[in-house]
C-alpha cells in the first residue's frame, strides 16, 4: 500500500523547506521515502525529487508559449498536469510501493492543488485510509487572531475540498517568541476572549468562526521549525500514527 503524505500550506508557509527536514528526519529514524515535487514553477528544492512534475511540465515554455504572467502561467501548468495524471500516477505506486511514506510538496500557490481538478485526480487515486493532508499554518500569519481565524477557515476549505485526514503545523516558529506561539495555540482552544478585542462586522465573522476552531481543536496543531529542527518529532510521529500505528519504520 502506497502511504502518501500531501504538504498543503500558503505561498512562503515553508513547505519546500519542511519536506526537506522532514525527509532528514524520517531518514534518520530508519523510514525509507519517496519525494514528490508537483510545483512546476519552482527553480531548486534542496531535496532530491524522486518525481518531479518538471519532467513533464516546462513551465517557462508555457510562459513564452501563451505570452503570460507568473499567475497565468502556474494555472496553465496546473491544468497542464491533468494530462499527465496517469503517468505521475504510475511513478508514485511504484517507487510508493517500496516506501515507508510518499511525501509530496505541493505547489507554492495553495489555490493550483486544492482547488484545481488535477489535484482530485491525484489524491481519489489513493485510499482515503492511507493518505494525510499536512496543512501549514504561516506562523506569521497567525501571530494575530485575525490572521489565525482567517488560516483556520482556509485549512478547513481544503479538507472539505479534498476530504482527507488532515493535521495542522504551525510552522517557521523560529521567527516567534515563546509566548506569541503559546497565544496561538491558546487560541486553538479558546478564541474568543481575542475576538471580543475585534470591531464590526471581522468581529461578528469571527465569533462563527470561533465555533469551527472549536471543532478544529481536535486536530493536532504542532509546532516546529525546518530550520531548527524543532517538533519535527512530532509531526514524524504524527505521521508514524497514521500509516504504521504508531510503530518503528521498519522499511
Amino acid at each position: 500500500m502506497t502511504n502518501i503524505c500531501y504538504l498543503v500550506g500558503t505561498a512562503g508557509s515553508g513547505k519546500t523547506m519542511l519536506t526537506s527536514a522532514l525527509q532528514r528526519y524520517l531518514t534518520s529514524k530508519g523510514a525509507s521515502l519517496t519525494i514528490v515535487n508537483l510545483d512546476p514553477a519552482v527553480q531548486h528544492v534542496p531535496y532530491q525529487a524522486d518525481v518531479d512534475i518538471r519532467d513533464y511540465i516546462d513551465y517557462d515554455r508555457i510562459v513564452d508559449e501563451y505570452k503570460l504572467g507568473p499567475n497565468g502561467a502556474m494555472i496553465v501548468a496546473a491544468d497542464l498536469i491533468a494530462d499527465y495524471i496517469t503517468e505521475i500516477r504510475e511513478d508514485i505506486e511504484e517507487l510508493g510501493e517500496s516506501s515507508a511514506v510518499v511525501l509530496v510538496d505541493t505547489p507554492g500557490q495553495i489555490e493550483l492543488f486544492a482547488y484545481r481538478n488535477f489535484s482530485l485526480r491525484i489524491t481519489e487515486s489513493f485510499p482515503i485510509d492511507s493518505s494525510l493532508l499536512v496543512f501549514l499554518f504561516d506562523s506569521l500569519l497567525v501571530s494575530n487572531i485575525a490572521g489565525f481565524l482567517s488560516i483556520s477557515l482556509l485549512a478547513a476549505s481544503v479538507q472539505i475540498r479534498l476530504n482527507l485526514p488532515m493535521t495542522h503545523v504551525m510552522t517557521k516558529i523560529d521567527l516567534l517568541k515563546p509566548n506569541q506561539i503559546e497565544t496561538a495555540l491558546t487560541w486553538r482552544e479558546n478564541p474568543y476572549d481575542a475576538i471580543e478585542e475585534l470591531s464590526g462586522m471581522a468581529r461578528e465573522f469571527s465569533l462563527q468562526t470561533g465555533q469551527l476552531v472549536e471543532v478544529m481543536s481536535e486536530i493536532p496543531l504542532l509546532p516546529m521549525s525546518a530550520l531548527t529542527g524543532e517538533g519535527l518529532e512530532l509531526l514524524g510521529a504524527q505521521i508514524s500514527r497514521t500509516f504504521v500505528a504508531g510503530e518503528d519504520w521498519l522499511i
